[in-house]
């Protein structure tokens, strides 16, 4: 009776027609669903989960203010006149673009400035308007009793002159100094900032160009015309479109490198391009088909899976070789069904092992809330599953149909040369060192883990590409000559409060964390423009203004000049939120109408936007505000960074826990307790505490990308490791290193060159990646090609010794 990979094989020799339309189709509509349906969120928002402290409070802010988002344009020119000339060309372009893109621009202060003016008694601290008026009360009294003929001075000291009365008027010139100045151009007057406030979030990569296209052409023209003028843009829109860019050009270039010499390295092993073509169509569908899958059901690519095509591609196309690779084999004595059924019936367990461990390891990573994880695990274990099963279903058809008649075994090179390299003699003797250099790495690892390996470097997470760089440089001028906070990591906080009078309560809270704690700096809200204590300050002020006029009568010169300067207008009165200007109170004004419950805040001189840890310092110091009745909604570029952060270390010891007892089950279920599952689990296990110590010592740090090449080299320590011992089972272990282990080196030498592509990103995070999954690659089937062949032949080696003294060699 036929066994069942026979029939199989005959079913699909039947069927091998209607398997390639209905595969046709599949892949048109993946292809179909991968261009229209699966856009890429560079947005670090889009790697957390939606209950995020960061992610739900944005929502929140969302839903309550008007402008999403923050980019600024800046310009340098050689004088003021100029500067000005080219700032009204720059806001002509910006008031020529829909609100529906841009909600506001800022780039004169003159109307808040004349507004502040024109009501400044009332921003003086009422504590030192009522010295100030004690003082002139005293002054007045010293005055009138050194005029009354009568008094007689008992003491030897003369009374005070009004040293308060002093302090306000110096108070006053540096304020009129202040006001003097407009706060968009710098003191030379020859550098001015544009702040654009979004009417929608900067991860829209649609709307980002439609805003920066018109800007940079309007940008070019004004360099044009002026030579001597630069003109550049920082935060926003700009460096969202900065990062997508490299994240793209990054994925096409790496999948440009490793289609090219995948393709090499399997031609040279395959040697016929016929049998390469039908690989590469099988891979590329099923990677295809992975994608339309992740359009249904993630629905976006992230950084954490933009580069997941040359991953999948990368790893998925081992199973297809290693059959392909064992068809070939057992042609050369039998006809193409008969070895097709054959290479089956052999590959079918091993590569089922092995793909069901990558899909495990990428499962692991759904466990977490981490969603930049979760969506690496949906479409990697997918992807692996699908490559799987199109290596055993499309791609037997395509070789019966297109490759009947191929009998040219697969290169023997590759087979030699690690039987050459890695056949080492005494199985004992490398079982020990083996051994030996586990424990050693598992020390290097234990070493790792507990001192804190995190990145905290933030600029070894972002593009390193010549525009982003560009966008940094302007930020840093921004930040010189503006101050920080007008955009980017360092931009400001949103604090949200659902009740106004909360409002003096959390800045309080706030100026007094900045006293403790120079991380917080400086804080803003409606109490700068709408000050408190009016009607208190008033009465003060009325005081105020009858000693003045008083004081000024016994005067004359400068001194009555500057006292009469601090005279409040007759026509003081207490303002409000109706009162400010339109452009003013737009700040201030949420989309339902309420008007001053937003306070900002920006971080402090302490405060690095670059350094991880004063990120989480700053997210606590800000959420630590208690209110009576709510908790205040936070957002800002600096929460998302630190929620990012804290996520992954939280989660990052979780996902390791899953993929190690999963998978342990996994081969122990389907392998059994056997020496063959003792040699894999070994070999795993040795491959991967190797690659995290390598990393250690090479000072390589975990991100939120790089953390994922864990649970990957584990499912890749499964892959080699079961292939080579399940072949050593029916074979002598040097024949099984000759020939499934030359298949298994040409399947790492693809996947190396899919990791090492990555290197080539300008992503420094995917780089980081790339080169822990490569350090992983190589220590993996190292382990694969030694430990499993030792372990395996310890009994050989024993019956050996029995049979003959002779020493005996560990594969011969």
């Amino acid at each position: 009776m036929p066994s069942r990979s026979t029939r199989y094989v005959a079913w699909i020799d039947r069927h091998a027609r209607a398997i390639l339309v209905i595969t046709a189709l599949a892949v048109a509509a993946s292809a179909y669903l991968t261009r229209f349906h699966l856009p890429l969120e560079a947005d670090l928002r889009h790697l957390l989960p939606a209950d995020a402290p960061a992610v739900r409070d944005a929502e929140r802010m969302a839903g309550r203010m008007p402008a999403k988002d923050t980019m600024i344009a800046l310009i340098v020119a050689p004088d003021a006149a100029t500067r000005a000339e080219v700032a009204d060309g720059m806001l002509a372009a910006l008031h020529a673009l829909p609100p529906e893109l841009v909600e506001r621009v800022e780039s004169d202060d003159a109307e808040l400035r004349a507004y502040v003016r024109a009501h400044r008694h009332l921003f003086v601290p009422l504590a030192e308007l009522t010295a100030a008026r004690d003082a002139l009360a005293q002054h007045l009294a010293d005055a009138k009793a050194k005029a009354n003929p009568l008094l007689v001075q008992l003491d030897d000291e003369p009374a005070p002159s009004g040293t308060a009365l002093d302090e306000l008027r110096a108070k006053q010139r540096e304020a009129d100094a202040k006001l003097d100045r407009p706060a968009f151009v710098s003191a030379d007057g020859r550098t001015q900032v544009i702040v654009v406030r979004t009417a929608f979030l900067g991860t829209d990569i649609d709307r980002d160009r439609r805003v920066m296209g018109p800007l940079e052409a309007a940008a070019r023209e004004l360099e044009r015309t002026h030579p001597d003028v630069r003109v550049g843009f920082a935060g926003g829109p700009a460096m969202t479109l900065a990062e997508h860019g490299a994240l793209t050009r990054g994925i096409l270039l790496s999948s440009v490198i490793t289609l090219a010499l995948v393709a090499l390295v399997l031609l040279v092993y395959l040697r016929s391009v016929r049998v390469l073509a039908l690989v590469t169509a099988n891979i590329v569908a099923a990677t295809l088909v992975a994608f339309g899958f992740a359009a249904l059901t993630v629905g976006h690519l992230n950084a954490a899976t933009a580069f997941l095509g040359a991953i999948i591609a990368g790893n998925g196309v081992n199973y297809g070789v290693l059959l392909v690779a064992r068809h070939l084999e057992e042609r050369r004595g039998a006809e193409a069904p008969e070895a097709l059924a054959k290479a089956i019936a052999g590959t079918l367990r091993p590569t089922l092992v092995a793909s069901l461990g990558a899909a495990i390891a990428y499962a692991a990573l759904g466990a977490t809330k981490f969603r930049g994880f979760a969506d690496f695990a949906w479409i990697g274990g997918a992807g692996m599953l699908v490559c799987w099963a199109s290596s055993f279903l499309l791609l037997p058809a395509l070789l019966l149909r297109f490759a009947r008649g191929s009998r040219r075994a697969p290169s023997a090179v590759f087979g030699t040369v690690v039987v050459k390299t890695l056949g080492f003699t005494r199985p004992a003797f490398v079982c020990v060192m083996a051994g030996v250099l586990t424990l050693a790495a598992g020390w290097a690892t234990w070493r790792y883990a507990t001192d804190d390996p995190y990145e905290y470097d933030m600029t070894q997470l972002r593009s390193h590409a010549p525009d982003a760089q560009r966008i940094r440089e302007w930020m840093k001028l921004s930040d010189e000559t503006f101050g920080r906070g007008l955009a980017g990591i360092a931009g400001q906080t949103f604090i949200a409060v659902d009740d106004v009078a909360h409002v003096p309560l959390v800045v309080d809270k706030l100026r007094a964390l900045a006293v403790t704690d120079p991380i917080v700096g400086p804080v803003a809200s409606i109490l700068d423009v709408v000050p408190p204590d009016q009607e208190a300050k008033l009465a003060v002020l009325a005081d105020l203004r009858t000693q003045i006029d008083e004081a000024a009568g016994m005067l004359d010169g400068e001194t009555r000049d500057e006292l009469l300067a601090l005279r409040p207008a007759d026509d003081l009165a207490a303002v409000s939120a109706r009162d400010l200007p339109p452009a003013l109170a737009a700040k201030l004004t949420e989309r339902d109408g309420a008007v001053g419950r937003v306070i900002a805040v920006r971080p402090g001189a302490s405060f690095d936007e670059y350094d991880g840890r004063d990120l989480i310092a700053f997210a606590d110091a800000v959420r630590s505000l208690e209110l009576p009745g709510e908790h205040p909604a936070a957002a800002g570029p600096s929460l998302l960074f630190a929620d990012v952060l804290v996520q992954i270390r939280r989660d990052g010891p979780l996902v390791t826990v899953i993929a190690i007892v999963a998978l342990l089950i996994m081969v122990i279920a389907i392998v059994g307790r056997t020496r063959r599952a003792f040699a894999v689990l070994a070999a795993t296990t040795a491959g991967t505490l190797a690659m995290v110590a390598v990393c250690a010592a090479a000072g390589l740090k975990i991100n939120f990308l790089d953390f994922v090449a864990l649970p990957i080299t584990l499912g890749l320590g499964i892959d080699y490791a079961i292939n080579i011992a399940d072949r050593a089972a029916t074979a002598e272990p040097r024949e099984a290193l000759r020939s499934t282990g030359g298949t298994v080196l040409v399947c790492s030498m693809t996947t190396i060159i899919g990791y090492a592509s990555l290197l080539v990103s300008d992503n420094l995070a995917i780089r980081g990646f790339g080169l822990a999954s490569l350090i992983g690659e190589i220590t993996c089937v190292l382990a694969a090609f030694v430990v499993v062949p030792a372990i395996v032949a310890l009994p050989i080696a024993r019956r050996r010794r029995q049979a003959v003294p002779q020493p005996a060699g560990l594969l011969t």
